[in-house]
């Protein structure tokens, strides 16, 4: 099998990847726009939190977001980009995860962003290496004959 042939395969596994991920993610969107509620904050000046925030739409203030199934799935099939994001997020600025908006997003909406563009780069990293142990276990000469050695070698 040519090296071209290998590398188109490689490209349509990744790109399945990533289409699924981008389907999953406009799922995700899409409940999560129908199950968010308007953001109100604490008028004693106490915040609950601020949750998971985008232009005065949210969800998980004062519920966990696990409750939701979207929520759920995102996070256990996207657990390594958010804890990738996670990670960074505390490390850049602790404080970010805790209060704060910055253009109308929450410190867990940019979380969720993060989370998001972190997958894309999880799935596509999936793939490459689901292909390369692929074509290590499995590759085999397409006519079916046994590989035989350069003529030079015989005599």
């Amino acid at each position: 099998m040519s090296k071209q042939v290998e590398s188109r395969r490689m490209g349509k596994l990744v790109k399945v990847l990533l289409i699924a991920n981008l389907c999953f993610w406009v799922y995700f969107w899409i409940a999560f726009a129908q199950a968010s509620y308007p953001f109100r904050p604490d008028p004693l000046g106490h915040p609950a939190g601020t949750g998971y925030t985008f232009w005065g739409h949210s969800i998980a203030v004062v519920e966990s977001g696990l409750v939701y199934p979207f929520f759920r799935v995102m996070f256990y099939v996207e657990f390594p980009s958010f804890a990738l994001a996670t990670a960074v997020v505390r490390v850049l600025s602790p404080h970010q995860l805790i209060n704060g908006f910055f253009v109308g997003i929450s410190g867990g909406g940019w979380l969720l962003v993060a989370v998001m563009l972190f997958s894309f780069l999880q799935w596509y990293l999936l793939g490459w290496v689901g292909q390369k142990l692929w074509q290590r276990w499995f590759r085999h000469n397409p006519s079916g004959a046994l590989e035989t050695r350069d003529r030079r070698d015989v005599f």
